[in-house]
């Protein structure tokens, strides 16, 4: 798995000494990223990008959303941060995108972790990391580049989690489990120790999850089982 540089979660810093950060993406999950953002006063939202030319001009929660051409104009502007405002129900694609197109554009990326999170300084996390509010991630955790951890989430001792991987709210691991790249875990899931869900997978929401997940496979249920086409 590759990480980011950032080994260790970033120290918080004075509101007065806030670092100006720009979004890409004005879609609902930005909200959650804003409040994680403002919590630990490291960050000040400057304005948020949308691909969308009728957002241009509105607000989420008081910060502006402008239009594409802004990005640029931003970065030239000395605006050196930047993170993904998109999230994903399913298919973490689209966010992996606009963290590829800020990579590319010049922009770092850090990791965002709100207040109340409890990350171990033992654990890995990854560039443009989502640690959102009352999630727990433990040590020896790996937590790779772009990752969201979703609300109230559970990362427990020595879990790989792969690069643009989403674990919705209140997903419980259990210690040494291994979700894949671009996997989803939905909503209040949970995996037992040691298991292994494959790259691109699909874990539906509830789930409990007992033996390994193939790649790209769908499970649901207790225990989970494989949903196939028709299903």
């Amino acid at each position: 798995m590759l990480l980011g540089p950032y080994d260790r979660p970033v120290p918080e810093a004075p509101a007065e000494h806030a670092v100006p950060i720009v979004g890409l993406g004005a879609g609902t999950h930005v909200k959650s990223v804003l409040e994680a953002l403002r919590s630990s006063g490291r960050y000040e939202p400057a304005a948020l990008v949308d691909d969308d030319p009728a957002l241009a001009g509105t607000d989420v929660l008081g910060v502006p959303v402008v239009a594409p051409d802004a990005l640029e104009r931003l970065r030239a502007d000395g605006v050196a941060h930047a993170f993904a405002g998109v999230g994903g129900v399913g298919d973490n694609s689209a966010r992996e995108r606009v963290f590829e197109r800020l990579l590319e554009a010049g922009f770092e990326l850090p990791p965002i972790l709100h207040a109340s999170a409890v990350v171990s300084p033992r654990a890995r996390i990854g560039r443009g990391v989502h640690v959102l509010a009352g999630t727990i991630v433990n040590a020896s955790a790996e937590v790779g580049d772009d990752v969201i951890l979703n609300t109230g989430a559970i990362v427990e001792h020595d879990c790989r989690i792969g690069a643009h991987a989403h674990l919705g709210p209140g997903v419980r691991l259990a210690g040494m489990v291994t979700v894949g790249e671009r996997a989803h875990v939905g909503i209040g899931a949970v995996a037992i120790e040691g298991i292994e869900i494959g790259s691109g997978a699909l874990v539906a929401a509830g789930a409990v999850v007992v033996r390994d997940v193939p790649e790209g496979a769908r499970v649901a249920g207790v225990p989970a089982r494989e949903l196939h086409q028709g299903s």
